[in-house]
């Protein structure tokens, strides 16, 4: 073993020396990514975009220019329409449950693809979402159930927006190059995130179509500030197909495996869009057919038990600046050029503005994080 861990010490200090780009980072292949669904009720989007290597940004490049298309297993056709960025939408297809559709796509390039036939499910409305405290936040859960016992594969997304106040309420702005009153709020604000994880459950294993309680998503109380205020959880519910429950549940087990060498090794889920043009192409994605269920919840920082949560700006401080430079300290007026943000004036026995309080921007304005709009559910 102390042989092991020498040879293991010296590939790691070699390592240091050169840096190691494994081929998967400049590969030459950039595949197409298929992202959205068939809605049997209402709107159906699908996003076009390009896988990219690791160095070359964060965001992946859209697919423009496409062709897409619904096709009915009866010959029917619409068309989707291109709304920019590789967003193609079909605002009223009109597609009827239980009927089986598929996706036909034309690249720009002439390349084309199809998903296979998906048949189009009813989604069960969401019987509830509720929370539970627990000693280190906030546990959320969702029941629902299909009376008609046909469901039995459900999948969840959720987006979360909860309320925050900045450090420092500010009265004045600079603009111009002169000190002003502020003429907008700028210490509440609110932001939004979008679930990262795949929450899926099955009720085969019972003899109803019922998930009780299922455990969405945990809201920390120490290393947030999405409970300080109010905080509000909506869900998203799908209906799949057994074939499109196996998918997110393989690409679940893939995508949140420890990597352990006892764990189920990484592999390449399998989507069910193929190349027509080339069909050895890779494809990125799984088009699904269904009605979407919504249900939102809202929780105050009333309803909890007292927790010390973090506002996120406890290292935040504040500093004068005089209207002139002193030996000591730059102008205000130097310091709102580097960025610095105005709190209010700071006045002379006189009364005359003598200065002004300031601090960084994250610390005096919200919106550096979220958007002082509130949103319309609010």
């Amino acid at each position: 073993m102390r042989k092991y861990l020498s040879i293991l010490v010296s590939l790691l200090i070699g390592s240091c020396v050169d840096p190691y780009n494994p081929p998967e980072v400049t590969a030459p292949n950039t595949f197409l990514v298929v992202d959205g669904f068939l809605n049997g009720a209402g709107a159906s989007t699908i996003r076009l975009s390009r896988t990219q290597n690791l160095k070359e940004g964060a965001k992946p490049p859209a697919e423009l220019n496409a062709t897409v298309l619904v096709e009915g297993e009866n010959g029917s056709s619409q068309p989707f329409t291109e709304q920019g960025n590789g967003t193609y939408t079909l605002t009223d297809g009109g597609l009827q449950f239980g009927q089986k559709y598929r996706l036909r796509i034309r690249t720009a390039a002439g390349r084309d693809y199809e998903s296979d036939y998906v048949t189009i499910k009813q989604t069960p409305k969401i019987d509830s979402v509720t929370w539970q405290p627990q000693a280190e936040g906030l546990q959320f859960y969702v029941t629902t159930h299909d009376p008609n016992n046909q469901t039995k594969y459900y999948r969840w997304e959720y987006e979360e927006t909860w309320e925050y106040y900045s450090a420092f309420v500010s009265r004045v702005e600079y603009l111009n190059k002169t000190f002003v009153y502020r003429s907008e709020n700028v210490n509440t604000c609110w932001r939004s995130d979008q679930s990262t994880g795949i929450f899926v459950g099955s009720s085969t294993q019972l003899t109803q179509d019922v998930i009780s309680n299922f455990p969405l998503v945990f809201i920390s109380n120490s290393t947030s500030n999405r409970l300080k205020v109010r905080y509000s959880l909506l869900v998203k519910q799908y209906a799949l197909t057994d074939e499109a429950y196996e998918f997110w549940q393989n690409l679940k087990k893939n995508t949140e495996s420890l990597g352990s060498l006892f764990d189920p090794q990484p592999f390449q889920p399998l989507g069910n869009i193929h190349g027509v043009t080339d069909p050895g192409e890779t494809v990125v994605g799984y088009v699904s057919g269904y009605s979407v269920e919504e249900k939102r919840v809202f929780v105050q920082a009333y309803e909890l038990p007292s927790w010390r949560v973090p506002t996120m700006y406890e290292s935040c401080v504040e500093d004068t600046l005089p209207l002139q430079p002193t030996r000591e300290k730059s102008s205000a007026f130097e310091m709102a050029e580097a960025g610095f943000v105005p709190i209010d004036e700071v006045l002379s026995m006189s009364g005359q503005v003598i200065g002004y309080r300031m601090s960084t921007a994250y610390c005096v304005d919200c919106r550096t994080v979220g958007t002082n709009v509130k949103p319309s559910f609010w």
